[in-house]
Formats: structure tokens, sequence, C-alpha cells
């Protein structure tokens, strides 16, 4: 008796859902990629529940005929391929045919379609992969997909979902950079009654990103345009180094048209950035390559969200090569002086008549408080590359990183004196800042979060808000804005709610405060500003890290060193 059979079509559409419907945003890429096959204009999404109840996609794309309905929701039916030759050369972001299959097998489907040169449309509903009889529906020209119920008949897959809010945040983050590579679209992300992305369409993909993430990134973006030997051609558009995030969240990478997953090319993307980044932080870009279409395999993942490319290392080597000049070509940072010559021989902006001294008080004299006696015992002998501080002290040589040092300071005397910094200080000239639809919806359901912690904020029309009064102790720090959307972002990722106690703030703002107060590499210091920034470090509670988790200095033991130049003592 015959052991091998094929498989029931109901039960072989399930397996198949389990590699391409991951989750609810697997389903919405889904859709939306074919209604930009279809040449949609407008696209309508909306969720509820995190897709778990409900994902509908409405588009005014060119329809599906009434006799091709009922085909549409099997394995394997397409419109986009014919012969294989047409996988190097297809155009669409869909072209598998599994994907409303897949979905139909896993939900409770309708599908409802009218062509435009038809007077009214047809829907079929389907229902755990069973397809049902066609019917008439009345609708404007253009496609719906409503997908209610997801996983309801595979509960191992519908407890493995996140939360619904984290369920929503995939999916919004996937129609943001759907509709960043498609900025001549029009795009509607709602969930309940809050519209989370909306753009216009006839737009550019500076516009698109500009009004997605903000005036404030818009406005610091440097473009990047550059074409390799090859015919690789590059273009796009980077965040300043000193603008990063905490998450890739804003970081897009298309490859002819498609927004994809390609970890070789992000890194080296971010390996241009690596020098003026910190760990653990991530540049802002958005960047489009154009290859030739038989070097890119998008059949390499069920959901096509990764590519294979050939002579990938190559073209990430040009990847980073276009990053990389367009940061130099924008960097105005000065040249740091030649061996031998004194910062004022070069005449550059490191002259120490155009520095501010180190902000911290005339040397402590006091016994009391020191709780690291070491520091006090430092000689400071040079500042390296005007990074670092060469020491030396009874317990062997120190390397200080100055930046890091001072960083600890500021840290800690903002815990120390946090009822005061976090009091209400108005702005002589209030500022406005431009939000994103999700910083939008979070600002106006947790008002009070902000007037914890020191900030006065009003609407000031659209998604616009004013900015009146901010932490008394942060306000002379340029990095304001950037604290206010450090709290945004927080509420957005779900590490706070109402009630929530403040302390989740206190660290990153400090943190953040600390950062931006504190001196900066490349800073040259005078002799007087070395032995003040050491000594101070021996009041600290814990001199060792800055708050970001960098260590403050590195100590070679004279042993050490005498082992390592084959001396015996």
């Amino acid at each position: 008796m015959s052991r091998i059979r094929r498989l029931d079509a109901v039960v072989a559409n399930k397996i198949a859902a389990g590699e391409v419907v991951e989750r609810p945003a697997s389903v919405v890429k889904e859709l939306v990629e074919n209604s930009l096959d279809a040449g949609a204009t407008q696209i309508q999404i909306r969720i509820e529940q995190g897709g778990q109840t409900l994902i509908e996609v409405r588009d005014n794309g060119q329809g599906i005929e009434p006799e091709d309905l009922s085909l549409a929701l099997e394995r394997h039916a397409t419109s986009k391929l014919s012969v294989l030759a047409d996988l190097d050369e297809s155009p669409w972001l869909g072209f598998r045919g599994e994907a409303l299959a897949a979905i139909a097998a896993v939900s409770r489907l309708t599908l409802s379609s009218r062509p435009r040169q038809q007077s009214v449309g047809h829907l079929v509903p389907a229902q755990g992969g069973i397809v049902g009889e066609p019917d008439v529906a009345a609708m404007a020209p253009g496609t719906v997909v409503r997908i209610e119920e997801l996983f309801f008949n595979t509960p191992a897959r519908l407890k493995s979902l996140k939360s619904p809010g984290a369920e929503t945040g995939h999916i919004q983050h996937l129609v943001e950079h759907l509709a960043i590579s498609r900025p001549d679209v029009g795009f509607r992300l709602v969930t309940e009654d809050r519209t989370l992305v909306k753009t216009p369409g006839q737009a550019t993909a500076y516009e698109a990103i500009h009004l997605l993430y903000g005036r404030e990134v818009g406005e610091t973006l440097i473009p990047v345009d550059y074409t390799g030997m090859t015919g690789i051609h590059i273009t796009g558009w980077i965040g300043p180094a000193h603008v990063h995030r905490a998450s890739r969240q804003s970081q897009g990478l298309y490859v002819n048209g498609r927004w994809v997953t390609n970890w070789v090319l992000r890194q080296a993307v971010e390996e241009a950035f690596k020098p003026q980044v910190p760990d653990r932080r991530f540049p802002l870009f958005w960047i489009w390559m154009e290859l030739p279409k038989p070097s890119v395999d998008p059949n390499a993942h069920p959901t096509k969200a990764e590519v294979r490319i050939d002579h990938e290392r190559q073209v990430a080597a040009l990847l980073f090569r276009a990053v990389h000049d367009a940061l130099v070509a924008k960097s105005s940072a000065p040249l740091l002086p030649m061996a031998g010559e004194s910062a004022r021989e070069t005449g550059s902006a490191y002259d120490q008549g155009e520095w501010p001294l180190l902000p911290s008080a005339e040397i402590r004299t006091e016994d009391g408080g020191v709780l690291h006696q070491e520091f006090l015992e430092l000689s400071p002998l040079a500042q390296w590359q005007a990074k670092y501080i060469i020491a030396q002290g009874p317990l062997g040589l120190y390397l200080i990183d100055q930046h890091a040092a001072h960083e600890r300071q500021y840290f800690e005397e903002f815990h120390h004196q946090k009822t005061k910094i976090l009091v209400s200080q108005p702005l002589l000239v209030p500022y406005t800042l431009t939000l994103n639809s999700a910083q939008w919806d979070v600002f106006q359901r947790f008002p009070n979060i902000f007037e914890s912690v020191g900030f006065e904020i009003g609407e000031a029309g659209g998604s616009t808000v004013i900015v009146r009064a901010v932490p008394q102790g942060l306000r002379d720090m340029p990095s304001d804005p950037a604290m206010f959307r450090m709290i945004l972002d927080s509420l957005i990722q779900g590490q706070a709610h109402p009630g929530h106690p403040i302390t989740w703030i206190e660290e990153p703002l400090f943190a953040m405060a600390a950062c931006k107060a504190a001196i900066k590499a490349y800073r040259p210091m005078s002799q007087h500003e070395m032995v003040t920034l050491l000594h101070e470090m021996a009041y600290l509670e814990d001199p060792r890290g800055c708050p970001h988790g960098r260590p403050t200095l590195i100590r070679l033991s004279l042993e050490e060193v005498d082992r390592r130049f084959g001396r015996k003592g």
C-alpha cells in the first residue's frame, strides 16, 4: 500500500501560509504590494487589534475581472508571470501567486473588485481555504481585501503574536517604508479611530521622509548620489552623523524599487558612520540602489523581504563609498593639526581662544566627599589626538576619554539636582516641532507625562506643537527637541503608560543632556582643564563608565608595560 500521497489542497495552503504569513504585517505587505502592482494611486489600510481581528486594504487600482476572482485565491495563480524567463525581468513586487491563497487558508477573507470599465463589482468569500460562491457587490473601481480573524484556525500561530500595540507598530513601520518607496502613491493607515500614517501621494521621496519623520529630520538630511563603474546607481538621503537613534526603525534600503532587508548592505552603510556614531546607536538613512535585474534574486525569501545579489561584497563596497563620500562632503569639521603643529600655528578652528574653558568649577580643595583617591594623584602628561588624556599615577599609566569622563560628571550632577532640574522654566523664544503621526498620537494620549518632567507644550495647528517651557536644568542645552522626541519614542515603543513612574524618563533624559553638555572629542584642552577633569573624577560615585556604557578610562600597570616590553622589572 502506498505510503506517499498528495496533500489535500486546504492542508497544503495552510502549510504554505506558515511561510508567507508570519504576522499581520506580512498580510499587509502582500496585499499592499498587490495594490501597487495593480497601478493604485491611493491605498487605505484599516486594522483592528493590531490586525488580529481585522485587516482591510482598499485601493483604486485596475481591479480583477469577475471570472478571475475565484482563480486569484488558488495557489500559484498569477497574472504577472507566464514563462521562467519572466522571473529575471519581472517589474512586479508580488509574482508567485501564493499570497492570497495562503492568507485565505488562515483567515476569513472577502475579495471584492471592480475593474474600471465595469459598472458593478463582484466579491468572493473564503474561509479557512474554502472558497465560496461569487456575488455582486456595489463598490467604487478598485479592489478591497478584507481579512477577519487572522489565524483563527491555527491557535499556535495566534498565541505567538505579540500584543496588539506591538503588532500595530510592525504594521506602521512597514507602511511608512512602503510609502517612502512609492511617494507617488497616497497611503493611509487607520487603526480603530486613529490615523497612524497619511501621505498625499504625488510627492518625492524627500517630501515623504520629511512628512513621516518630522521637519527636524527632514531639514538635516544629506543627499547621496553615486554611480559606480558597473553602472550601479545609488541615490537617497542620510542623516548627519550626530543624529542617531536607539533602533534601526529609521533606516530603509530599496533595491530596484523594493524595500528589502540585507544585512551586508546595511552593515556597509553603518560602517561609513562608525567613527562618529556611538556603539548601540544607529544612523538614519533611506537609500535606493538600481542594480541590473538579472543580478538580483527577490525569490530568496518566502515573504520577499530579503534579496540575494550577485557580487554582494563588491556592491556593499560601492554603497560604503557612496555614503562615506556624502558624509565627507557635508562635514564642516576642521582638520586636526598635523604632528608637530599647534592649533594656533595651523590657524584652525581649534585655536584655544575660540573654545570656552571646561565648564567645571575651580579644583576642589576640601577633603570631604572623596570617593576615589587615586584620581587626586593623577598627573596629566599630554592630550592625545585631542580625544584622550594621558596621565600617570601611583597605580600606572591612564588613558582617559575626555568626553566620556566629563559626560559622567554631568550625569551624576543632574541626578543629584533632579528636583531642581525638572522644574519648568519658560523659554524666552518658544520653538515649534512637527511630529509624525505616531508621535502626534502619543502626545495627545499622554500630555501629563511631559508636564511631570518640566515641559510645557501646546498645539500649534495640524501635527505641530509649540514648546513654551523646558526642564530648568536643561534649558541651555541644544538638545531640547531631541529630549522631547526621546520621550515620545519611549511611549510609542510601549516603555511607559499612564501612572508609570517617571524614572524611565530620568535616566535617558539625563544621559542625553550630559552627552550634549560634555566636551567633545577633537576639542583641545589646557593643562588646567585636564587637571580639573581628573580631579573631579575622584568625587564621582562611579567614574568607570559614561551613562551609555562606554568606559571612561583604561589603566596600564607598570608590570603589564614591563611584560609587553620583555623586561623583568
